[in-house]
């Protein structure tokens, strides 16, 4: 998932010769007009920033339990905005580019006889990010960075097009005019520290808001979170096999609309009364889930000119499909009528991924934040659509059918076109609920980083524990910590502290109780406690068999793959028996695709077909999967390539 209250502070200086700032800024006050008349010609932009955060990390005091920090007051608070504000127009291009890279890098290292074997993997929009920047990846990103081919086709295929890389400072992109108005806008800073997270592109997020403030002036204050929500949406294009994998590309009617052309009509719209949400009313990260449908004008226009609009809303408009069953007799699972707009399916009908993708589109359209869902239950796959009915509440089960025992909805992150779940949009809202607080915890990381560039662990750590005393709800807090905790070489014992506390924090929250869990057996394994890791592993299983099909089953593949990595073959059938005994027939789909799948192809890379074709035969008799069905049909493909007869 995106991380929106980690910020975007990024290593790399370009230093300006220029006017010297005398005394440190009073903190006591907001910014005035004569604080920032020296920031707005370049000369003075460096050392502005380096007096100011000398005095933010001289003077910043830390939240306590009861105790508000120096992030809680608005005046310290609306010069921290400005500090990240302007800390990141100083960075060079360069260093962000690289920094941003880095997370969509993996790296693989084999000794062979010849040396070094060493492949570094290009994660493609639509596939997790590597949340650990540590050797390998630096690697992956100065190998990457030394190839211009390979470099321009990363650049080409993560970033939206059109997009040239430059050098330099990042304010130099900027028309000085854009970058005066949003230095004396202390909403606009505020609300860019809220929506932009260290996984957008921050040269192509600049272009993007530049462009819609220029096209649209009159417009930028009272819609400034729909362009920021456009802005941090259309930095990076949609997967090539948007919206679903079971349609033709060649029939979605795709089309990248230029950032300042959606805000104006999305404006427009919704002053024609066009709209059933007012996008004034709702946040960047609300708003991302309705401007992220790359498609032609055409297709929001068929929804917002119908007679019942008044009515429409992604329940209706899921129910309105005619569900296919002839479809489903032939196993035509794949889109078969040719162009895969919103008139054809409402007229030919479709089955449950078509009729998630018409609500979800009709929700857009209709200024309704919307999530096309999909996930694995008892009898295979299915899809569903989840949408926002009022501030801060989603219902995330539209058509979801919850007798097929879907525990867990897989849609996409439209910020950084990473997975996220439906358990992860009730987490993030839900810790996202309260304004000031979430403010004090953003400023709180922003001082860590801080600190960090002062090379102040203690500082840093001291920063990230004052945003976790001050809501402990949040789980990126969590995440911080845990890093600062692994970058200044803790010990294990207060890892694992940190894990353990995590998992009580959490107890009501399984997605995150587990997360921390499985950290826990990583680190209690790294230490040599191998059994006491196995038994967490177990406990993961234990707890959420037949309730989440998706954590049991992981766990159970991490039992399975610790004893193909230790040699133990024979444990790993065993375990990967005894697996399918407790959770095949209840976990369907999932365990298919998150053991016996992957448990295969793990054999066959190994060069051990024949136990990749025991693995199936055991599989296939215990979930028997529908006939004709994806997962009966993906059953047959890995037969085939563990050297089974078709």
């Amino acid at each position: 998932m995106t991380r929106p209250l980690v910020p975007l502070l990024l290593a790399g200086c370009f230093c300006i010769p220029g006017v010297a700032f005398g005394s440190a800024p009073d903190l006591s006050r907001p910014p005035s007009s004569s604080d920032l008349a020296g920031v707005e010609s370049s000369g003075g932009l460096t050392e502005f920033r380096n007096a100011l955060g000398d005095a933010l990390a001289s003077q910043w005091h830390p939240s306590r339990k009861g105790t508000p920090g120096s992030s809680d007051q608005s005046a310290f608070g609306a010069w921290v905005d400005l500090y990240q504000w302007l800390d990141l127009l100083e960075s060079d291009e360069a260093a962000v580019t690289r920094r941003w890279l880095s997370r969509h890098l993996s790296m693989t290292s084999e000794k062979t006889a010849r040396g070094e074997n060493v492949q570094v993997t290009i994660h493609q929009p639509g596939t997790p990010l590597v949340r650990r920047y540590d050797e390998l990846q630096q690697r992956a990103t100065r190998q990457l960075s030394s190839d211009p081919a390979m470099l321009g086709r990363a650049m080409a295929e993560l970033v939206a097009q059109p997009f040239v890389s430059r050098n330099g400072p990042l304010i130099g992109r900027l028309d000085p005019a854009f970058f005066s108005a949003m230095l004396k806008d202390p909403a606009f800073l505020n609300a860019w520290g809220n929506a932009v997270g260290e996984d957008d592109f921050a040269p192509k997020v600049l272009l993007n808001l530049e462009s819609i403030w220029k096209a649209h002036p009159q417009d930028w204050k009272e819609y400034l979170n729909l362009a920021l929500a456009i802005s941090i949406v259309h930095d990076q294009p949609a997967p090539n096999w948007w919206p679903h994998r079971q349609v033709l590309q060649k029939d979605v009617p795709r089309k990248e609309i230029p950032p300042a052309e959606m805000f104006g009509r999305i404006v427009r719209a919704f002053r024609e009364g066009k709209l059933r949400m007012d996008p004034r009313k709702l946040e960047a990260r609300e708003l991302k889930f309705v401007v992220d449908a790359p498609l032609k004008r055409e297709e929001f226009d068929s929804i917002r000119n119908t007679g019942t609009l008044a009515k429409e809303d992604p329940a209706r408009a899921f129910a309105s499909i005619r569900y296919d069953n002839a479809r489903v007799a032939k196993n035509a699972y794949v889109w078969p009528w040719g162009d895969y707009s919103l008139e054809r399916i409402r007229k030919r009908g479709g089955i449950c991924v078509d009729q998630a993708y018409y609500a979800a589109v009709t929700g857009k359209a209709l200024g309704i934040p919307t999530i096309f869902f999909a996930g694995f239950g008892k009898d295979g796959g299915h899809a569903w659509t989840g949408y926002l009915k009022g501030k801060d509440a989603w219902n995330l089960n539209v058509g979801r059918n919850e007798a097929g025992n879907y525990a867990t909805g897989d849609g996409l992150d439209p910020q950084n076109w990473t997975p996220i779940t439906d358990h992860d949009i009730a987490m993030l809202t839900l810790a996202s609920r309260n304004p000031g607080e979430r403010d004090a915890v953003r400023r709180d990381l922003v001082m860590a980083v801080n600190f960090r560039r002062r090379n102040d662990a203690g500082a840093e750590g001291r920063a990230i524990q004052s945003a976790l005393a001050r809501c402990p709800s949040n789980p990126l807090i969590w995440d911080a910590k845990e890093d600062w905790l692994v970058r200044t070489g803790s010990p294990a014992g207060e890892l694992k502290a940190h894990h353990q506390d995590a998992i009580r924090q959490f107890a009501g929250y399984r997605d995150l109780k587990v997360q921390h869990e499985e950290a826990l057996a990583r680190v209690t394994s790294l230490n040599g406690e191998t059994k006491a890791a196995e038994q967490i592993s177990k406990k993961i299983v234990k707890e959420n068999q037949g309730v989440r099909a998706d954590l049991s089953a992981d766990a159970a593949m991490r039992l399975i793959t610790d004893r193909v990595e230790a040699g133990d073959v024979k444990g790993a059938l065993n375990e990967y028996g005894r697996q399918l005994y407790l959770q095949g027939t209840t976990g369907g789909g999932n365990f298919f695709y998150r053991v016996t799948a992957p448990l295969s192809s793990l054999f066959v890379s190994k060069g051990r077909p024949d136990l990749a074709r025991r693995v199936l035969v055991g599989g296939y008799n215990t979930l028997n999967p529908p006939k004709g069905s994806p997962v009966a049909q993906d059953f047959r493909r890995l037969w085939i390539a563990a050297g089974g007869k078709p």
